[in-house]
């Protein structure tokens, strides 16, 4: 028998959390494990200060898990952790007020540039907790707070903590249904959600201030901290059943955690933690919570939805940070970068330890980092929601080459295998895994059936607990006596680190119209990854794109499923149940099965390789079903290696569907656009209803004549950072930005970062306002308060903006370049009159010597999308002019780098020409010319626009052309570089390409060059390269420009070799940073 500290006394079964009252724990059986109060216990930490140091938590005598002693069996698949002795009754938040005592001026938290201090959190939980008191908040009370990232969440934590109230992570970014669902169950006194905030929730709302504390500090007396045994948080899982489900856990559980991970891996202040897990994960608490406790700092980072580890790599060398937590398939794709680009891996040389869990790891890709960065202690970390996080941990050996155990249970935890008879196994063979210990949580709100189902009284007197859980997963004990993992015993899965449940999934499906049943199932891509498929069947052909829609308006992204099949009827195994092996094995052949039928190879190469890639499935556009630009030059280089062709992104974005990218093969190379073809009808039909202007679009009275308040859109992009430096320089006025942000916070960060990047100066921020919304959106997505304090505010609006994809249709472009064209004139009207200087390309135009600065011509002239867009738009702005607002539209060529700092826009087409041919160590000649305005140029004439008043149309662009080998000659002298063809550079590229270093940058070079693959003729690649950049802007009027510049005392200078020489002095300072970097570190 264990020793009696450990022991538990069984729980009742018949007490249930419920939602809307006052839920604590002090009536019911203190759960196992030594923690519970003695009289060598040091009295907790109070505000009023510290007498004795307190005592560290140590490991009794059993310092390894060993297994238990089961009757009748020889080796028990039972496990006892060690004992763990905690010396006192203190929770997580009475440790960080211990903390924040002994080091107010340490940093705590770090978030976009700004770090609070723990004097600083500790005064803004207070006041936050504070005003939750005020609002009826107090010790029991469930409270959701509603965030998307940022200094907020451990403010809320804490907060919530410090009076009592156990806190629910949600989402800002849930879908409304869903965070309807769960509030509604919920019935919360209140949200706490983010300052500001204008999202609709069903409860009354709270917002967490994060303005400096004032003169008073912290208020007194709002503490009301809880006990071990009281409930600390709750966190919303998938539910079976099709409503989600949340599991509540207690103090005494994540105390024990984060005492043991203080044991395991240091309890000194020097650590930097990075926030790597979403908030909404449990993972995240430890993340955020476990530093705090020990004097260390946790770094938040921003978050966009979508994973860019490349920035979690920079993230990391930033702040120094030393330890982290990655999901496994984040995991494999940072392994995949690392082996792509080695440099990245001294970006890591401050990590000490790295966690991974929440699926099952492989060990290919953790052995080859622990070779990349051997000074890194990865470890396998297991355990469900309803389990205080984790409670079994294994660090990665060298002899875990084929499959990697989940380790051993951590202090005061035990683990036990059973069999269908709830006996524990013969050691060696799989079972169902139970754990228990002072890791149990408290069960789920409002569901005392499912508590019941998953939690049991323990019958197993070897185990020192008194309570379950069943984890419904499989397990084995090896033959070194360490736990390994073996699937699942339900319809519980893993996607993408989330963990998932089916029912909620097929419950979302059932209820789209026109189904008669839903079903959805796991399987694995060709990578290797778990994706999710949904079955459907009705009496009527489906269209899988409205399915899908349905489900995202009603399912986080990462439940949505991948694609919709539908089948005549769910197939059944030999009991009549639903074979979900069946499915998962029809969804994955759905994935593989190329057509192929009657012998066309050409059909079958392409099939084969969109199955393979393209995450929609064969049906359909490729862009409609989520496919993106490294998907697109996949496709189109594995098609290219089947087939020996020369296929470019150009190509699949005119014909993307199987049928319609095979017919364009089958073409041939030669057949490419005709340029007098004209625009598919349905991109005319939609041309023709944007160009028309709202009738109420119209200005009133004189235009303003001052500029005060300039409002710019697109401001954090290559010319808009410029404009915004050049307004603030040439102007006294105000700039309010409009930019995509989470709030007024990051956007301004933008701002700054952008100026800082280019090299300009960022010492005058307290003339910038930023104004967070969305080009695309109507209104910008402003409220209506939002927008007429706007509308009454500025005097002129500077109209930069836009969507710059040289490779997407007029579809892609539309919502920001021409519906976003249409709210600018609706904000320039209203209120009142306010000019608008609006920037526009001289690609729109036709290839016309002599062109005049003058309103577009009625027809477009052009096909590409980007083009089409900008010709809509100034079709709208013209209108406008012609209803009496006061316009100048600004028609640029080629904007190439500053003429003094030579920094250029890294997104352009010339500058990742140059980077490649610099990278590859090469230099291409070929008959290509463009344009080579300087950016500083551009900013002259538009500050120049917007001073004086100026009205029509310009144009901006060099007399002549200069040729790109010119341009390259002088990297070439530079760098070293080869001399060669165009064509050996292009199969250079595709051969990186090939070698998986895919990235974004090669993918958009390798987008916009023309093909020059074997089938491609001399003649036609020549034709190709020598239309790259166009003609429209070759020997166009520019007279009212430079009579412009003229007024403003300036004189364009052409693209002369000292312009040249700046621009490669430029990336030679990259280099040579490149390289201190490197010393620094070697």
């Amino acid at each position: 028998m264990a020793p009696a500290a450990w022991r538990r006394k069984p729980i009742s079964a018949g007490t249930t959390w419920r939602s809307g009252t006052a839920r604590r724990w002090q009536d019911r059986p203190r759960p196992c494990g030594p923690s519970s109060a003695s009289a060598n216990a040091v009295a907790p930490w109070s505000p009023r200060g510290v007498t004795d140091p307190p005592v560290p938590p140590t490991i009794r005598t059993s310092s390894l898990p060993s297994p238990a002693k089961s009757p009748g069996v020889p080796m028990s698949s039972m496990i006892v952790g060690p004992t763990l002795d905690h010396h006192d009754d203190d929770t997580v938040v009475d440790l960080f007020l211990r903390q924040a005592a002994e080091r107010p001026d340490a940093p705590a938290v770090s978030h976009l540039g700004r770090t609070l201090s723990y004097r600083d959190l500790d005064a803004l939980s207070a006041r936050l907790a504070r005003r939750m008191l005020d609002a009826g908040v107090g010790p029991g009370d469930l409270t959701p707070f509603v965030l998307s990232t940022g200094l907020e969440i451990p403010i809320a934590m804490l907060a919530t903590m410090r009076i009592g109230a156990p806190f629910v992570p949600m989402d800002a970014c849930w879908p409304a249904a869903r965070l309807d669902q769960v509030l509604n169950a919920m019935r919360p006194k209140l949200a706490l959600v983010r300052a500001g905030t204008e999202q609709p929730l069903p409860t009354a709302v709270l917002d967490i201030d994060l303005t400096g504390p004032d003169d008073n500090g912290r208020p007194a007396g709002i503490d009301r901290l809880p006990g071990l045994d009281d409930l600390i948080y709750g966190f919303y899982t998938s539910g079976s059943t099709g409503t989600p489900k949340c599991a509540l856990n207690i103090h005494r559980g994540l105390r024990n955690r984060f005492a043991y991970m203080s044991q395991r891996f240091g309890d000194t202040p020097d650590d930097v933690v990075l926030q790597n897990s979403p908030h909404v994960f449990d993972s995240s608490v430890w993340q955020m919570l476990w530093p705090l406790t020990k004097g260390a700092q946790v770094v938040i980072p921003d978050r966009s939805g979508v994973v860019d580890l490349q920035d979690v790599v920079a993230t990391i060398e930033r702040h120094a940070v030393t330890m982290t937590d990655f999901v496994p398939s984040v995991f494999n794709v940072l392994v995949e970068l690392l082996a792509a680009q080695p440099p990245m891996v001294r970006q890591l040389r401050s990590m000490r330890h790295l966690l991974i869990g929440g699926e099952e790891m492989l060990a290919g890709p953790v052995q080859t980092f622990r070779r990349l960065l051997p000074q890194v202690r990865i470890t396998n970390t297991y355990g469900p929601t309803e389990a205080s996080i984790g409670m079994v941990f294994h660090e990665v050996r060298d002899v875990d080459a084929e499959r990697i155990p989940i380790g051993l249970p951590i202090a005061n935890t035990c683990l036990a295998i059973l069999g269908a008879d709830l006996r524990p196994v013969d050691r060696g063979e799989v079972g169902d895994l139970w754990i228990g210990g002072e890791c149990i949580g408290a069960g789920y709100l409002d569901d005392p059936e499912r508590t019941n189902l998953a939690f049991a009284d323990n019958h197993l007197p070897e185990l020192p607990t008194g309570r379950l859980y069943r984890t419904g997963d499989r397990a084995v004990i090896g033959a070194d006596g360490l736990v390994g993992f073996r699937g699942r015993t339900d319809d519980q899965v893993k996607v993408n680190g989330m963990r998932v449940e089916i029912g909620e999934i097929e419950a979302v499906l059932r209820d789209c119209p026109g189904l008669s049943d839903a079903r959805a199932a796991v399987y694995a891509d060709p990578a290797g990854r778990n994706c999710l498929a949904g079955f459907v069947t009705g009496r009527d052909p489906i269209e899988p794109a409205s399915v899908l829609d349905h489900a995202r308006r009603a399912l986080p992204a990462g439940l949505v499923p991948s694609r919709i099949i539908q089948v005549e009827t769910m197939p059944l195994n030999q009991n009549g149940k639903l074979d979900r092996n069946q499915l998962a094995a029809l969804a994955a052949e759905y994935h593989h099965t190329a057509a192929g039928e009657g012998g066309d190879p050409v059909a079958a190469a392409v099939q084969a390789a969109w199955n393979r890639l393209v995450p929609g499935g064969p049906e359909g556009d490729f862009f409609a079903a989520g496919g993106d630009s490294l998907t697109a030059v996949r496709l189109t280089l594995q098609i290219n290696e089947a087939l020996g062709t020369s296929l470019t992104v150009q190509d699949l974005v005119a014909a993307p569907t199987v049928a319609a990218l095979t017919e364009r093969i089958a073409a041939g190379p030669a057949a490419g656009e005709d340029p007098e073809e004209e625009l598919p009808a349905a991109v005319a039909d939609t041309l023709f209803v944007d160009t028309v202007l709202a009738d109420d679009v119209r200005p009133v009275g004189e235009p303003v004549t001052t500029c005060d308040h300039v409002f710019l859109t697109g401001a954090t992009g290559f010319i808009g950072t410029h404009l915004l430096h050049g307004l603030l320089r040439h102007t006294d006025g105000v700039v309010h930005c409009l930019v995509r942000a989470e709030d007024a916070a990051s956007a301004l960060d933008r701002i700054h970062d952008s100026l800082l990047f280019y090299h300009l100066d960022a010492t005058e921020l307290d003339r910038v306002v930023p104004v967070v919304g969305d080009l695309g959106l109507p209104r910008f997505g402003l409220g209506d308060d939002e927008w007429d304090r706007l509308a009454s505010t500025i005097d002129v609006v500077v109209h930069n903006g836009a969507m710059v994809n040289l490779v997407l249709g007029y579809q892609s472009h539309r919502a920001a370049n021409v519906l976003g064209t249409a709210e600018v004139l609706r904000l320039a009207v209203s209120k009142r009159h306010k000019p608008l200087h609006h920037i526009s390309s001289l690609s729109m135009l036709e290839a016309t010597p002599g062109r005049t600065e003058s309103a577009p011509t009625q027809l477009p002239p052009a096909t590409n999308g980007y083009s089409l867009s900008k010709w809509a738009a100034e079709r709208l702005v013209e209108e406008a002019a012609g209803r009496g607002l006061a316009v100048a539209v600004y028609r640029l060529g080629e904007v190439m780098p500053h003429s003094v700092t030579g920094v250029p826009s890294p997104k352009s087409l010339p500058d990742l020409i140059v980077r490649w041919n610099v990278r590859l160590g090469l230099a291409f000649r070929s008959s290509i010319a463009l344009d080579y305005t300087p950016i500083d140029q551009v900013t002259t004439l538009v500050t120049a626009g917007v001073r004086t008043g100026a009205r029509g149309w310009f144009h901006l662009a060099q007399a002549e052309p200069i040729r790109l080998d010119d341009l390259l000659s002088e990297f070439a002298a530079e760098f070293d570089l080869e001399p060669v063809s165009y064509r050996d550079f292009w199969l250079r590229l595709r051969e990186q390409a090939l070698s998986d270093r895919l990235d974004d940058d090669l993918a958009g070079l390798l987008a916009m060059l023309p093909a020059a693959g074997p089938d491609v003729p001399d003649q036609l690649l020549e034709e190709s390269l020598t239309d790259l950049f166009g003609a429209a802007g070759t020997g166009c009027s520019r007279s009212r420009s430079l009579s412009l510049l003229a007024e403003a005392g300036i004189r364009p200078a052409g693209a002369d070799a000292g312009v040249l020489r700046r621009y490669t002095a430029h990336y030679r300072r990259v280099r040579r940073a490149a390289r201190h970097a490197e010393y620094a570190v070697g």
